[in-house]
Formats: structure tokens, C-alpha cells, sequence
């Protein structure tokens, strides 16, 4: 299975989001040291989800890396996230 769907998948299934949206930006990293061809090794992704109420960005951040934990240890290498509650998805 693609990386994308296997990362699309655990935050649909984590986060019950409102929006979600998960990009790969690996091209964009050609020609970097141990750039591996279609290796799918970088993202950005957005999630909104009420399930980020209370919790500050680097809680959010932190929960979501640790949802990825077994992506991270087989070639992901980074990941650009954006966070949100539904009522600051609102506002941006």
C-alpha cells in the first residue's frame, strides 16, 4: 500500500476529522543527500479535528508524529503538519 493511503488512513481513523488533506512533497527533495526515487519520504499534511481542543501545536504535533511512529521508522523521513480545531480552520 502507498505511503499516502496508509497515512490518509491513520488519520482518518485517529482523528475522526472535520478535513484532512495529505500531500507528498518527496520531488521537491531530488537531488538532497539519500534522495530515494519514489520512496515517498516527505509530506505535508493538514488535519482539523475537535480531537486538537485544549491541546497546544506541539501537543498536536507530538500526537501525530507518534501515530506515524511506524511510518517514521520504515523511510519517512519528514512530515510539515498544520492542526487544527474546527473553529480555527475557520478563521484562517
Amino acid at each position: 500500500m502507498k505511503r499516502k493511503i496508509k497515512i490518509e488512513n491513520l488519520i482518518s481513523k485517529n482523528y475522526e476529522p472535520e478535513f484532512f488533506s495529505v500531500t507528498d512533497v518527496s520531488e521537491q527533495h531530488r537531488g538532497h543527500k539519500d534522495f530515494k526515487e519514489d520512496a515517498e519520504s516527505h509530506f505535508e499534511i493538514i488535519i482539523v479535528s475537535e480531537k486538537f481542543k485544549s491541546l497546544n501545536r506541539i501537543e498536536r504535533h507530538r500526537m501525530v508524529n507518534k501515530s506515524l511512529r511506524e511510518e517514521f521508522l520504515s523511510d519517512l523521513h519528514s512530515v510539515t503538519m498544520k492542526t487544527y480545531t474546527k473553529e480555527e480552520y475557520k478563521s484562517t
